[in-house]
């Protein structure tokens, strides 16, 4: 679905939209508040899909310091433990860099969002893996995508160790300053869980970079 992006919005700091729903200034339909947890889960308002969340740190920050803090890791397991408990269908969780990308908020958050991405479990592989690091990259086509890459690590054998662990978090640095080179107008990182039973818990594991142009909407 390709829509113009709209602005970037909701403000910054404690004047955000999402800093004054974490402060009860804004009402919010909680999925997890608890006051000892540096990220928090709510309910988006928007319908698009049968379930759509946002993780959010209590902090204010931009999305590219979450993705570059240790509160990421928090972010990712809560965006797990709320995906496997209201998405028996499997989900995405992702970010969104950029208005190309339709990012709307400024303040840092993920979009958990019920039902798997079809078109990057339909992507194939254009070149062999590559080593980067800690990381194995590998370009990828996926329809009405500019540009696509796969980052997975070596040691997760499933999408809950790698979205768990630190798997996730070094492949969305490593992705983020790959993006600023070709895609710095916006990209997207997105990555989808499986629920299926008698595979990997959360399917294979991997992180999608999707960029170099304006992007369809997440969903």
């Amino acid at each position: 679905m390709m829509r113009p992006p709209g602005p970037l919005g909701g403000g910054s700091g404690a004047d955000s939209t999402f800093s004054r729903l974490i402060a009860g200034e804004l009402p919010a339909n909680w999925v997890a508040n608890d006051p000892d947890s540096p990220v928090v889960c709510f309910h988006n308002r928007l319908k698009w899909e049968r379930v759509m969340l946002l993780v959010v740190p209590r902090a204010y920050m931009t999305q590219e310091e979450m993705w570059l803090d240790d509160v990421l890791q928090d972010a990712l397991r809560l965006a797990v433990e709320v995906g496997e408990e209201h998405c028996p269908e499997g989900f995405r969780v992702l970010s969104n860099f950029g208005r190309v990308a339709h990012q709307s908020q400024l303040h840092a958050h993920l979009h958990v969002v019920s039902g798997i991405a079809q078109n990057i479990a339909d992507a194939k592989p254009i070149d062999e893996w590559r080593a980067d690091g800690e990381l194995l990259v590998q370009r990828q086509e996926v329809n009405d995508m500019p540009h696509t890459d796969l980052y997975r690590d070596e040691l997760s054998s499933s999408q809950f160790e790698f979205l768990t662990g630190e798997g996730a978090t070094v492949a969305g640095a490593t992705a983020i300053k790959h993006a600023k080179s070709f895609s710095p107008k916006g990209f997207r990182l997105k990555a989808n869980y499986s629920m299926e039973q008698g595979g990997p818990r959360g399917g294979q594991p991997g992180l999608f970079l999707l960029g170099g142009g304006q992007l369809s909407l997440y969903v």
